[in-house]
């Protein structure tokens, strides 16, 4: 587990040279990666249900499960220090419902964690959804304590902080409206969000993020334009206003089939990208996952090529139409290297027959012409044994099961004995001196004066931006950047944290920025920098109070890992090579005054003769 750390770091390294350099060499010397399916010790018997949140339900720092099983009953399974390591301790079951999706959140601004779901009525796939809010209390969730929205939603709603108070409002577009509305947190209002007459696209990729590099988020839509095509649309928060799209992008003119829509600072310069798995073809049997710059309006494929042996292989379609286990092309962001640079996990399916997969996607340089613009491309790892095992999977998300900054693999699969989905946890055994730093933002409430002694760790934040400057172990500046729950629906399983990797530079890091939302009319941004953070450490940033940034505070939390280890035996190396040394100086000293001695009886034997 991890250890705090009181002490502000000082620049340099965070261990001396000689002993980075000893354990560094003993990291290479066995370098590699591999899966280790590690589903019993986390679950033991209960690994089955659809995954569809993280969230710290009872504020212990550690990443609780939710589970949907059945067609009306949620699971929280929370995190435990024995196995199993995650539990079922929390239950709710709905009748006569079929729960689309789960987002945990402090909706009425108490830092105790609520849950949002979304349901409809059994066997009517397409109709509207009903929203639901359960109220938090004391880490409990009770049937009878919820507030009900006297609203439907055409598709999932988006969760964002649309006013810039850090309580999670609920956006989209309504079954009385042709306008997108939001129902603000805490007093629970109803207002038009936009002016627009676009329609939404179903299903969408909406996103809260900042994507024009003020640390503030901004609002990205997935709409229809005349006639009847996709478009992309960021509506930029100006002064805590969202007050028209400032830019609009057409899909690419080749694609047939849109997934959705994902954000990652791919090619690690400290801007958020946009990402866009999609295929030619109704069926696609030419799937590309195409890239986007900021402020540019061309498409660069990131990666075509989904050929291995000789077999096709491609994105699965979403059926709408198919009311049990059917999902939206998605891409999962996650850096499992600790590279700098995000991979991403998808399924794939063999376009030939029936098997479909789950595949990592690493994030490596372009060596094609296509993607010279991007600088970077995906390649698959056709070839992960325990990855590969695990049949009819539909999907696949990074995960840090351990709380030790490494992300693990979650892998949900149809199984054909059984009614449920069943879960995979894969540990990631990455072998390799690379580094990281976790983040993870909260609401920012209250600090030390929580009402009830509440902890604030509990509540799921929707907007914060996060980005570091460090130098590389080449003596050059290196950026990342990451927005925090930046989306909500489909089962976009974001991860209330983001580890940042840092790649196999081992200095501090120089600068850490941290952005959240500002309220209407303020010009101000709301940002705040720490310095020399310590890498392998998690930081958890409480900005209290919202107006003044000079007063947030942050905690951090150092995480062992293989390199403190490797570090401790490279000490004790060390130490036992200068003792074995002293020793022998040691003996050789002995001797000679062994010598010494015996030179000097002899002479004074002779004198005396």
């Amino acid at each position: 587990m991890r250890a705090p750390c009181c002490c502000r770091p000082r620049s340099g390294l965070p261990f001396p040279p000689f002993l980075i350099f000893f354990s560094s060499l003993l990291v290479r010397a066995r370098p590699g990666w591999a899966l280790q399916n590690v589903t019993s010790q986390l679950f033991g018997n209960q690994a089955y249900g659809t995954l569809a949140a993280f969230g710290d339900f009872n504020s212990d720092k550690q990443t609780d499960l939710f589970v949907l099983r059945g067609d009306g009953e949620l699971n929280i399974f929370l995190a435990d220090q024995k196995e199993p390591y995650f539990k079922p301790k929390v239950k709710l079951l709905l009748t006569n419902v079929v729960i689309t999706s789960v987002v945990p959140g402090d909706y009425d601004g108490d830092s105790q964690m609520d849950v949002l779901l979304t349901t409809r009525p059994q066997k009517q796939p397409n109709a509207d959804l009903s929203v639901l809010i359960f109220w938090g209390n004391n880490q409990t969730l009770d049937v009878n304590r919820k507030f009900v929205l006297n609203k439907t939603f055409h598709d999932e709603p988006l969760i964002m902080d649309f006013n810039g108070d850090l309580i999670p409002d609920v956006f989209g577009a309504t079954s009385d409206s042709d306008k997108p509305q939001v129902l603000l947190g805490r007093n629970l209002s109803w207002h038009i969000a936009l002016d627009t007459q676009k329609k939404l696209y179903t299903p969408h990729s909406h996103a809260f993020i900042d994507l024009n590099n003020d640390f503030t988020a901004d609002l990205f839509l997935t709409t229809l334009a005349p006639p009847n095509e996709i478009q992309f649309e960021i509506w930029v928060n100006q002064d805590g206003n969202f007050s028209k799209a400032t830019h609009m992008k057409r899909k690419p003119k080749d694609v047939k089939v849109v997934g959705q829509s994902v954000f990652a600072d791919f090619d690690g310069d400290g801007q958020t990208e946009h990402l866009l798995p999609a295929c030619a073809d109704s069926a696609c049997q030419k799937s590309v996952i195409y890239l986007s710059k900021p402020g540019l309006d061309s498409w660069f494929p990131v990666l075509q090529n989904f050929t291995y042996k000789g077999t096709l292989w491609g994105f699965v379609p979403y059926d709408s139409a198919q009311t049990n286990f059917s999902f939206p092309i998605t891409l999962h962001i996650g850096d499992y290297n600790m590279d700098g640079y995000p991979d991403a996990l998808a399924i794939l399916k063999n376009t030939s027959g029936s098997n479909q997969q789950a595949f990592l996607l690493e994030n490596v340089e372009c060596n094609e012409a296509s993607c010279a613009g991007a600088r970077r491309m995906f390649k698959v790892y056709w070839e992960l044994s325990d990855l590969n095992q695990i049949k009819d999977a539909v999907v696949a998300t990074f995960f840090d099961i351990y709380e030790d900054g490494i992300l693990d693999i979650i892998v949900l699969s149809k199984d054909s004995t059984k009614t449920e989905l069943a879960i995979h946890t894969l540990k990631n055994n990455f072998e390799a001196d690379a580094y990281f730093v976790k983040v993870i933002v909260l609401s920012g409430l209250c600090s030390n004066d929580c009402p009830r002694k509440i902890t604030p760790f509990g509540v799921n934040q929707p907007g914060p931006y996060i980005m570091y400057t460090t130098v590389d172990a080449n003596g050059y500046l290196k950026n990342g950047s990451a927005g925090q729950l930046s989306q909500s629906a489909h089962f976009a399983l974001q991860l209330p944290y983001n580890v940042l990797g840092l790649g196999r530079s081992a200095n501090f890091l120089d600068h850490l920025y941290v952005g959240i939302p500002r309220p209407l009319g303020e010009k101000s941004i709301r940002k705040q920098e720490w310095t020399a953070i310590i890498p392998n450490s998690q930081l958890i940033v409480i900005p209290y109070p919202h107006y003044s940034p000079r007063s947030w505070s942050a905690k951090l939390y150092l995480t062992p890992s293989n390199i403190v280890l490797l570090t401790a035996i490279a000490l004790i190396g060390v130490c036992v090579f200068i003792l074995a040394i002293i020793g022998i100086l040691h003996w050789q000293e002995k001797k000679a005054d062994d010598r010494e001695k015996r030179q000097e009886a002899h002479r004074f034997h002779f004198d005396a003769m």
